[in-house]
């Protein structure tokens, strides 16, 4: 196999390199940010939830059966309540049925004088 040659630029960065990355340290380490102490931060929401609801298989199924259940009824009453204000008085439990009633005395008095 031949060995490829290196254009001459390239050999002088790689001689230079390791010269260049040790003049650099002294100013890279002013460069970095000082360390700030830790701050003790509140549990965020998610961390606090994990043990109550996921810390287990038992109860993330549960959490999750629980949760699909509750949104279920939440969102069907809504949607029952969206449909019968759109829809007011265009309802069976809307129409006055005290219009539409018939005597049944009438009815019976006919069908007895039609046996006859």
């Amino acid at each position: 196999l031949k060995k490829r040659s290196s254009p001459p630029e390239t050999m002088a960065f790689r001689a230079l390199n390791p010269i260049m990355r040790q003049a650099a340290r002294p100013a890279m380490a002013s460069a970095r940010p000082a360390i700030r102490p830790t701050v003790a931060r509140p549990m965020s929401g998610l961390k606090a939830l994990y043990p109550m609801f996921m810390d287990s298989n038992m109860k993330y199924l549960t959490f999750v059966f629980a949760g699909a259940i509750a949104v279920e009824f939440v969102y069907g009453n809504v949607a029952n309540m969206m449909w019968e204000n759109a829809n007011a008085g265009k309802l069976v439990k809307d129409v006055d049925w005290s219009k539409w009633a018939e005597d049944d005395e009438e009815e019976e008095e006919e069908e007895e004088d039609d046996d006859e």
